[in-house]
């Protein structure tokens, strides 16, 4: 048994990784700071974060990020995959048909994936720590969180159906260990828009149909992860508590929703409002997760949600559930002009904030390697939370 799954109290460390795209490059270089930070706070060179974090989990390119960070990947294997997966996936393929077709051909991210991960399951797959991944299942309309943990509920197929059925081969259900990583990650990746459904066998000779993690309230998967590493429901069951739960959650440079020039406008396209509409949603959903965790918890470096609340520091409405940090770098000019010495000029940064702009991938890398040695300390990280050796 891992680790992380070994019963007993003692501090516990998750790691969340939002979604966005192309953008989880961004992330990479915030998460190769992390990595670099901890290599020294601990003495430790060859540390990657699978030695340090019990739980490793993210939405879309989130779930990948994790997937490979879980199974003892460095931040530079995860910068190289990104040089490698956007030209791969977000450029030829054949014609596509709008609005008929999703843009991207669907089977050049599943290869990706495939040759990355290979055709291990959830529960055959060499994990060095715990792993989650969070994917919308259309058909039922529900959110699912996948986990490697063994004591999850459906880990061994339907508790009832074992019960009522002792031999294996005529259940029905499949049980979430025999699921395949690969499937399970590009389900969590699976944008609507970008690229089609992907379908998993839940139960024999039917498949759920399952879209982007991203459009659940749960891009920015921090508190579903907080909630699955402490809800007995979840097979965790870990402690809370200021010095016994941290929680670092990763962005992937998601900027404030401005007003668009066509507001001015109301006679526009309405698919143009509706999907201005869901982009406020997925960065309105990402703030709620950060505000709730820094509400309930303590945080080294609070995060700033807006300019009435700022960062909820002082209105804790209890003793702090966890400790909390946030690593972003919003693609605001403003912003990353206070942080960074050489920003990008304005112009650039609707291409950096594509979902799909491979080309920006250096760029966006070096946005979060550069933001991350400014905002990522030894002391975001309490000696109470050190790996026992």
């Amino acid at each position: 048994m891992l680790r992380c799954f070994e019963p007993g109290v003692r501090p516990r460390r998750i790691l969340a990784v939002d979604g966005g795209g192309v953008r989880g490059a961004l992330a990479v270089g915030l998460l190769k700071q992390v990595e670099t930070t901890l290599r020294r706070k601990l003495g430790r060179p060859d540390l990657v974060l699978a030695d340090y974090f019990d739980l490793i989990g993210g939405t879309s390119t989130g779930a990948i990020i994790a997937a490979g960070l879980a199974l003892g990947r460095s931040a530079d294997d995860l910068a190289e995959l990104y040089r490698r997966l956007g030209p791969r996936v977000f450029h030829g393929g054949g014609f596509r048909i709008p609005l008929i077709q999703p843009r991207f051909d669907p089977k050049r991210l599943e290869v990706v994936i495939k040759e990355e991960l290979g055709a291990a399951t959830l529960g055959s797959a060499p994990w060095k720590t715990g792993f989650a991944a969070i994917a919308k299942r259309v058909d039922t309309g529900s959110s699912w969180v996948l986990t490697n943990c063994p004591r999850s509920r459906y880990w061994e197929g339907d508790p009832d159906e074992i019960a009522a059925q002792p031999d294996p081969a005529l259940r029905k259900i499949t049980p979430n260990r025999d699921y395949p990583l690969a499937t399970v990650v590009q389900a969590s990746a699976a944008a609507p828009f970008y690229f089609d459904m992907v379908r998993l066998e839940v139960t024999r000779g039917d498949s759920g149909a399952f879209f982007d993690g991203a459009v659940t309230p749960h891009g920015n998967p921090a508190l579903q992860l907080a909630m699955t590493a402490l809800a007995p429901a979840y097979g965790f069951s870990w402690q809370a508590g200021a010095d016994k739960l941290m929680i670092v959650s990763i962005g992937t440079g998601q900027q404030r929703p401005i007003r668009p020039e066509w507001a001015r406008h109301p006679a526009r396209l309405a698919i143009w409002k509706a999907i201005h509409a869901l982009t406020c949603l997925s960065y309105d959903t990402s703030q709620l997760a950060i505000s709730v965790l820094q509400w309930l918890g303590t945080s080294p470096q609070p995060w700033l949600i807006n300019h009435e609340v700022g960062s909820f520091q002082g209105a804790d409405p209890c003793a702090p559930l966890w400790t909390f940090v946030r690593y972003d770098a919003p693609l605001e000019a403003a912003w990353l002009a206070e942080h960074l010495d050489d920003p990008p000029p304005p112009e650039r940064l609707p291409h950096l904030s594509r979902l799909d702009d491979d080309r920006q991938v250096p760029a966006l890398y070096d946005i979060g390697l550069r933001v991350g040695a400014r905002l990522v300390k030894p002391e975001h990280f309490p000696d109470v939370f050190d790996p026992a050796s």
